[in-house]
């Protein structure tokens, strides 16, 4: 009895001894792979940091209010890029987002899962991954001319917005319907036992609920606009009239900041045309900043003031 006793505590001592083993092994992995994790995510960080402080450093001297607003002896300033990127990715977010979300609210509230609806997914996420450049070019074909003969809505800040919206209007759907899946269903079983209808239920309580996260796919996908080149090319046109150029009509044509650069780094007429570039490049980067701020901050009121979290007696 006392040989099986004493078999039996070395066996328990050395499993004892091989659990702490296999507990500081993973304890070590655990400690290499998040430094690996922690290093990757510090070499991406600094990389953008870098590029961004590169941009801002050549461009900084040459950013002033002159060279936004008012023509210098070269005929190039940047005050109608200014007010076409800003125009067409306001007219497309007006048109981008009511689709959007109701086609996410149609998915996530109202529709039973069907093969019509595996088909609505499949072709978003198809969509979704079609070059931007293939979509300007269809952009060229339906909006700016009638098939590629004669002439549609022609070279225009409207062609230009639908075709942003037929680009990002897959990529938004899919924000808006995963923030939508994220609200609890106990929300919605509360509001329906209250006695609330199920459109009730979405606009005052499931769209509220979500709100912060709708607003950053609307911001993350307003940010995907502004950076636009290759879809613009083909259908806003590549130039604006220094004349007029401060108009409401969507039917003008009107270059934005992003074709400006592409402009001036692929043909190279424009004299001390890297000067230009570099100060129109830290333009951009500064708009977008701000844009994403401002938005940001519109959507925190306006949370606070559906939610009523900002109100304190």
């Amino acid at each position: 009895m006392s040989v099986i006793a004493e078999r039996s505590g070395a066996q328990s001592s050395g499993g004892v001894k091989r659990r702490a083993s296999l507990r500081a092994q993973a304890r070590f992995w655990d400690r290499v792979v998040t430094g690996i994790l922690w290093g990757v995510a510090s070499g991406v960080v600094l990389l953008l940091a870098f590029i961004i402080i590169y941009l801002l450093a050549k461009g900084l001297n040459v950013l002033s209010w002159n060279f936004i607003t008012q023509a210098n002896v070269l005929a190039t300033y940047d005050g109608p890029e200014v007010f076409n990127t800003f125009y067409i990715i306001i007219l497309a977010l007006l048109i981008c987002i009511p689709f959007a979300l109701c086609a996410a609210i149609y998915l996530v509230e109202y529709a039973r899962q069907s093969r019509y609806t595996t088909l609505v997914r499949f072709a978003t996420e198809t969509l979704a991954g079609v070059p931007s450049i293939i979509l300007g070019l269809f952009g060229f074909l339906i909006f700016v001319t009638n098939f590629g003969q004669g002439t549609r809505l022609g070279y225009s800040r409207l062609a230009g917005a639908l075709t942003l919206v037929i680009l990002n209007l897959p990529v938004l759907l899919s924000v808006f319907e995963d923030a939508l899946r994220k609200v609890p269903n106990e929300l919605r079983e509360a509001s329906e036992a209250l006695g609330a209808n199920k459109l009730q239920t979405v606009g005052r309580v499931l769209i509220p609920t979500a709100f912060p996260s709708l607003i950053t796919g609307v911001i993350l996908t307003a940010g995907k606009m502004i950076g636009e080149t290759a879809a613009l090319i083909y259908t806003a046109g590549g130039s604006s009239s220094v004349n007029g150029w401060f108009s409401l009509n969507p039917l003008t044509s009107g270059d934005t900041l992003t074709i400006k650069l592409y402009t001036l780094q692929a043909e190279g007429i424009t004299p001390n045309a890297a000067h230009v570039a570099a100060g129109t490049a830290t333009l951009l980067i500064v708009l977008l900043l701000a844009f994403n701020l401002g938005l940001r901050f519109a959507a925190n009121y306006i949370n606070k003031r559906i939610t009523g979290t900002g109100h304190t007696r």
